[in-house]
């Protein structure tokens, strides 16, 4: 007798459960199931299960509603190996948050000393104690440890099945399964930010424009990297926090309850990432309305929702920040220089090869082109969007360390996200109706790459890279093809800025990627005042010096300045005065002639080398430095011959 169908549905639906709690039990104990160790085979046949468990669980429910489910699932079940297999656990940033969720799950307090100490950071910079309270300090925003809290607790079912099966594995919540929890529940964070996101989308796009807007943001872009690779951070919380704030906000006639939960969401995003309370220029804006339309029981009610939710969601930072430093205020942790708002680096932090926006990430690049297009056709919404994803940008490029430590992309545009996604969906469908509309223009186009892509392959032959009468590594033959391109072109998502840095100092396009980012002097690691020529100098070296030459014995020590002139690239981070010191000398065989130094154009010094390597002492006040300088060797008289032997610049700050 066959079981009735409400019947056969629960058995299904039990499967369903009992398989995905076996594959996040896997993840979280690093390898080891209900059933005992799990290889890779093992692990695949349980995502395979589980996917065919929830297909068939939707279908019986009549979804997938709304369109793409089954997408997203399978995006999700996609992503869980990766995680698995390829996510490193516990570094950089991670160590200090994972250390104040430890303390909440394990101890219940703020006092982070054993865990700093077990984590290996207790004589970091930031871990001293706080002579106010004797507690070890703590600078980072304290959202993401409470809600990755319920996961450490969740890390002891890992370390059960480790020890249940001959695996001995500690409880003390600084073993691998603790961590694996934590990155499995910001996997899951990430992945209810992509299914708010396709919500907050269809309110323009039709669902497959948002399915490929939210695939574009959330395996385009360095979101990716922080849900798998890296997962134990802060983004992936930012991410769903702002979409949900974003998709609540573009609602239409809210209440003041609405404001109020809008209020808490922000406080609870801030809580994550201080940073993003610049989102509460969105309701600000929307309230300004019905103040101007003297609606004052309304916007007082509303504002006084927002508020009152906004500070319950950042009290416990406030409560924190009592805690460990005993006061409610600590202002910019990191001290009042970690933030210029007047010296913002505007261009480098989309642009550079440290970590830049759009050079990391170029899909948001078309994000960032699409914007405008969605501000023509939805100003109301469109423009406060584009407003705050202007502000989030300006933020950012204030922040001392504004390519973000050892960071994957521009990780601090998180909160940008669910903006540029709004541009993606527009770019899409733009897209989409101009091959509709003109097939035959981006036909020519698919062959005109072909072509050149051809043409890269004959002037390879030509310049007898690759074989002419044997076989070739295509990899090489590709990589030689890049090469001749970037000397042509420079990199093309570091444009227009590569460009105007070519244009404006004759140099290759691809120097503006090797030097903007460096800095002679940094308090998060720069060049510590020196300039060596040597191997490591081609981000520096300007036009008119020699190839790499041995001087008295030693090999590829020097670099000769020409006859005509030789320059360096002096990166700073900030205008200060500075002692300059060149170690230099007359070349073999050269008779001795003057040269004058000259930086940004103005004379610092003339001098007539020495016969013997010594130094060149002269100071350069701040004013006559900016980000990038030029600093000339000119010679004072037209020589043909090579005028002075470099070996390298020193350089010495004035002022502490």
């Amino acid at each position: 007798m066959k079981p009735a169908p409400t019947l056969r549905k629960r058995l299904a639906r039990a499967a369903l459960i009992l398989a995905l709690a076996d594959l996040a039990a896997v993840v979280v104990s690093g390898g080891v199931s209900i059933l005992g160790p799990v290889e890779g085979p093992g692990f695949a046949l349980r995502v395979v299960l589980v996917a065919v468990l929830l297909a068939a669980d939707l279908a019986s429910r009549g979804f997938p509603r709304p369109a793409f489910g089954y997408a997203y699932l399978a995006l999700l079940l996609a992503l869980v190996p990766i995680l698995h297999y390829r996510g490193y656990r516990l570094r950089g940033d991670g160590l200090w948050y994972y250390s104040f969720a430890h303390s909440l799950a394990f101890d219940l307090d703020v006092d982070l000393e054993n865990q700093y100490r077990s984590l290996g950071i207790d004589n970091q910079r930031g871990s001293q104690p706080v002579r106010e309270t004797g507690l070890p300090r703590f600078t980072f925003p304290v959202g993401a440890p409470l809600l990755w809290a319920p996961f450490v607790e969740l890390g002891h079912l890992g370390v059960f099945l480790r020890n249940a099966h001959g695996l001995e594995t500690r409880y003390d919540g600084f073993s691998n399964p603790y961590f694996h929890a934590v990155a499995l529940g910001n996997l899951l964070y990430g992945f209810f930010g992509f299914l708010v996101l396709d919500r907050l989308l269809r309110k323009w796009f039709p669902p497959w424009v948002s399915f490929l807007a939210v695939l574009g943001i959330g395996l385009g872009s360095f979101l990716a990297f922080y849900l798998t690779y890296h997962a134990i951070y802060t983004h992936a919380l930012t991410f769903l926090l702002i979409a949900l704030f974003v998709d609540g906000w573009v609602r239409e006639e809210k209440t003041p309850r609405d404001y109020g939960l809008l209020g808490l969401v922000l406080g609870i995003a801030t809580l994550v990432r201080w940073q993003n309370a610049v989102f509460g220029l969105l309701p600000a804006l929307d309230l300004a309305a019905p103040l101007r339309r003297r609606e004052w029981s309304f916007a007082g009610a509303s504002t006084a929702a927002f508020g009152a939710a906004f500070l319950l969601g950042v009290l416990p930072q406030l409560l924190s920040w009592k805690a460990i430093f005993g006061r409610l205020y600590i202002g910019v942790p990191l001290g009042p220089d970690y933030v210029r708002w007047d010296d913002p680096f505007l261009s480098e932090v989309l642009f550079s090869s440290r970590h830049g926006l759009f050079s990391w990430s170029p899909i948001l690049l078309a994000a960032a082109l699409g914007l405008p297009g969605f501000v023509r056709a939805n100003p109301r919404r469109g423009l406060p969007l584009a407003a705050v994803a202007l502000l989030v940008w300006y933020v950012n490029s204030t922040v001392a360390d504004w390519w973000g430590g050892g960071s994957f992309g521009a990780r601090r545009f998180d909160s940008a996200l669910p903006i540029l996604a709004l541009g993606l969906g527009t770019a899409i469908a733009f897209t989409a109706d101009l091959v509709r509309k003109h097939p035959r223009a981006v036909t020519s186009c698919a062959v005109a790459a072909l072509i050149a892509a051809n043409g890269l392959l004959m002037e390879q032959y030509r310049k007898g890279r690759i074989p002419v009468d044997d076989t070739m590594s295509w990899e090489a033959a590709a990589e030689a093809g890049l090469e001749d391109w970037f000397d042509a072109f420079g990199y093309p998502f570091s444009f227009p800025m590569n460009w105007i840095f070519a244009a404006r100092y004759d140099r290759p396009r691809t120097q503006y990627d090797i030097l903007v980012g460096k800095y002679l002097f940094h308090r998060m690691g720069g060049l510590d005042g020196l300039i060596e020529l040597g191997p490591t100098d081609p981000p520096f070296l300007g036009n008119g010096w020699s190839g790499l030459r041995d001087w008295e014995g030693r090999p590829r020590e020097i670099r000769l300045a020409s006859g005509e002139g030789a320059s360096l690239f002096i990166p700073v981070f900030r205008p200060e005065p500075l002692r300059l010191l060149i170690d230099c000398a007359v070349p073999e065989g050269v008779a001795a002639s003057p040269v004058e130094v000259r930086l940004n154009g103005t004379r610092l010094k003339a001098f007539v080398p020495t016969v013997a390597m010594g130094e060149q002492v002269m100071t350069a006040e701040a004013a006559l430095w900016r980000r990038i300088n030029l600093l000339e060797i000119i010679p004072l008289t037209p020589a043909g011959e090579p005028v002075l032997a470099v070996d390298r610049l020193r350089f010495e700050r004035l002022e502490p």
